[in-house]
């Protein structure tokens, strides 16, 4: 099958498609056999095949979202070291690193507070997945929060401007899910220091394109500057490149997994313009972006 606009379309992670697939197992009909082919072939799914499913998915209820999610962490390697972390701190600064791997149009924003983890949409190039789609991602911070928390999290699911428990929310169809929280009976633990060079690069992979500067960085992690020049360097690395490495990462991922033309991607990314992103990505990968869109990112 030739790549065509189709397949050059926003796409989903191989790995989140095939664990929909593998939950609902024959009941994936004729989408199910669709994906199938396409990840068969090494194509993407595209993020309206992957939302027809997952709405499948949905329709047997709670409990199934959850299976794929188990399945996912249990099976992606990206995901899989999430739920080993040691505290609720260190799962988030590394859930804003897996983010842009997953959602290549999209982003949460998350906020834990005294025993509580908020979760909420915030459209990047795109607008609000559909509910099935966000309860499927509300399932995985389920899953991946249970072993840094030490137990598993009750569910308060936000839509349609009101609040309810994932099973009522799929039971009553609603519209538009917001965001979720995610409750402990007690605090769980959090991070006694911070972690430097993951904690940036969660940063950065969360807004590419914002102008980062150190003194800002440093100010908005509760760090000085020299502080930060040395958590890096002891890293053996350092602001700039850590910077450089993210924007490249999310850049490829969105050449590999959207249509935008480069010029909009290298903005997105946090480039000047075409020419700089194909200037320091031929040098990091060997080959132009288009190269690498043509190629699906491998």
């Amino acid at each position: 099958m030739s790549r065509t606009g189709v397949d050059m379309a926003r796409s989903v992670r191989p790995a989140m498609a095939l664990a929909v697939l593998r939950e609902l197992g024959p009941r994936a009909g004729a989408a199910g056999q669709r994906a199938e082919r396409l990840l068969g072939e090494g194509l993407p799914v595209p993020e309206r095949l992957h939302a027809r499913l997952a709405g499948a998915l949905a329709a047997r209820g709670w409990a199934a979202l959850l299976g794929a999610a188990e399945r996912l962490v249990a099976d992606d390697p990206l995901f899989a070291p999430l739920p080993g972390c040691a505290d609720l701190t260190e799962l988030l600064d590394r859930a804003r690193l897996v983010e842009p791997w997953f959602h290549a149009g999209h982003r949460t924003g998350r906020v834990l507070g005294e025993g509580v983890l908020t979760v909420r949409h915030m459209p990047a190039l795109g607008g609000v997945p559909a509910p099935a789609e966000s309860l499927l991602v509300c399932a995985l911070d389920v899953v991946a929060t249970a072993g840094p928390a030490g137990r598993t999290a009750r569910v308060e699911v936000l839509a349609d401007g009101a609040a309810g428990r994932p099973e009522e929310i799929l039971r009553t169809g609603a519209a538009r899910v917001a965001g979720w929280r995610l409750r402990w009976a007690a605090a769980p633990a959090v991070a006694a220091s911070p972690r430097p060079l993951e904690t940036v690069r969660a940063r950065f992979a969360h807004e590419p394109a914002r102008p980062w500067r150190l003194d800002g960085t440093a100010a908005l992690l509760g760090l000085s500057p020299r502080t930060l020049q040395r958590g890096l360097a002891d890293a053996g690395t350092s602001f700039r490149a850590e910077l450089l490495a993210v924007r490249l990462e999310v850049a490829g991922q969105l050449a590999a997994r959207t249509a935008l033309p480069l010029a909009e991607v290298a903005a997105a990314a946090g480039f000047t313009d075409h020419a700089h992103l194909t200037r320091r990505f031929r040098a990091r990968f060997g080959c132009p972006p288009s190269e690498f869109r043509r190629a699906g990112g491998h």
